[in-house]
């Protein structure tokens, strides 16, 4: 009788742990993106599917780290808490690694940094100055809102410039095409494709924002404060993706071969 009751819990036990393991195999966990398109970065078609190059990275990071991810578009303003509240398991969106982030998540290695610029009209002569304040005074700068952008922009200029803040880049842009902000400032990669569109054509860079305490070191991806296991994962996938070549790859692929900062130290 004994071995009977023993062997019937063991196979119980048995069965309660295959049902675990299957269950956490089935689990889909939602990848934290911007709701708003970034190309090259992140790009939403006419039928509605997501394509760019950190799209297919964070995929494939998921992927390498042997878990089934979703996509989870969100506003931006709101995708931290909704990384706290647990509505999604993870960012990959394209997150500068800053002080004032770390203090709500944990960042992943960086997986890239790039160029941030200031772009306002061609017939415009102002010489912004960052150390001068007065050298922008009364012009008027657009940003997304709740970034590292209009943060910096705050600091730098807000005392004698106005700082306007958007959802999305796409607002900020037709904003500046129509005269109601005098620059934009942006990561150059996200700003360029509007440069080489007929929109565009009037417009340049006009600075390169300078590091800065605010501006970060470079993009990671960010998890809550108490998942280290989500935090290993993709440290060790980000990894995997740079030295497996999938990483060049997706580069190519999108034609940003030279111009990321990668994290090389990785190999």
């Amino acid at each position: 009788m004994k071995k009977t009751i023993v062997g019937s819990l063991l196979a119980g036990a048995f069965l309660a742990l295959t049902a675990f393991s299957a269950q956490a195999q089935d689990k889909v966990y939602k990848l934290g993106m911007d709701q708003t398109d970034y190309p090259p970065f992140a790009t939403k078609d006419t039928a509605g599917n997501w394509t760019g190059w950190e799209v297919e990275l964070g995929l494939a990071v998921c992927e390498a780290a042997k878990i089934k991810c979703e996509l989870f578009p969100t506003a931006w303003d709101g995708i931290i808490p909704a990384l706290q509240e647990g509505k999604i398991d993870f960012i990959f969106a394209s997150m500068t690694i800053n002080d004032d982030r770390k203090q709500q998540v944990n960042f992943t290695h960086f997986y890239y940094d790039t160029q941030t610029v200031i772009v306002g009209p061609k017939s415009d002569s102002t010489k912004i100055d960052f150390d001068n304040p007065d050298s922008v005074k009364g012009k008027v700068f657009g940003a997304q809102n709740a970034t590292i952008h209009s943060k910096f922009l705050q600091a730098r200029f807000g005392k004698t410039a106005e700082i306007k803040t958007y959802d999305g880049l796409d607002t900020a842009l037709a904003d500046l095409g129509a005269g109601r902000v005098d620059y934009v400032q942006e990561s150059y990669l996200t700003i360029e494709p509007f440069l080489m569109t007929d929109a565009g054509k009037d417009y340049e860079k006009k600075a390169d924002v300078p590091d800065d305490p605010i501006m970060g070191a470079g993009v990671g991806a960010a998890v809550r404060k108490d998942d280290a296991e989500m935090l290993n994962k993709l440290n060790a996938a980000i990894a995997e993706v740079y030295k497996n070549g999938t990483y060049k790859k997706l580069e190519e692929k999108y034609g940003l071969v030279g111009k990321l900062r990668e994290p090389t130290d990785l190999q």
